[in-house]
């Protein structure tokens, strides 16, 4: 999202930018902001423009989340810092914009620069991490 800061005055203007962003993304799914269901952490994460594998959320971000008592929630206080070291680092990056399109390419054999409607709906609510009706 944003460069590497250059020294500690950058740093904490860009933990703090973070925080307001993590802030606004976690009140779309949970307004009162205390914690959130543990299968909505992808979604915030894709909001916050990082893009974990389900594996990766399930087997190493959950695990990290979660008090010492696995529950189905995950606190606030916990995913904040969290999230703020994934942003910092741009851990869970998306991928190049090259590998977009080539994966467009398969969708459009025909290259006619089109893809329908349908095919791309089935593809995002049932293939990798599946979109709910209204995030297309």
């Amino acid at each position: 999202m944003l460069p590497k800061p250059k020294n500690d005055i950058e740093k904490a203007k860009h933990e703090e930018f973070y925080k307001l962003q993590i802030q606004k993304a976690f009140k779309i799914i949970k307004p009162d902001m205390d914690f959130c269901d543990k299968r909505e952490v992808s979604y915030i994460m894709r909001y916050l423009l990082q893009y974990p594998s389900e594996a990766q959320v399930r087997d190493y971000i959950i695990v990290k989340l979660e008090d010492d008592e696995p529950c189905d929630f995950i606190k606030y206080e916990k995913f904040e810092p969290y999230m703020i070291n994934v942003l910092m680092n741009n851990e869970f990056e998306p991928a190049p914009a090259e590998h977009l399109l080539a994966a467009f390419r398969i969708l459009d054999p025909q290259n006619t620069g089109r893809i329908k409607r349908e095919i791309i709906e089935n593809l995002l609510t049932t293939k990798g991490i599946p979109l709910r009706p209204t995030e297309y």
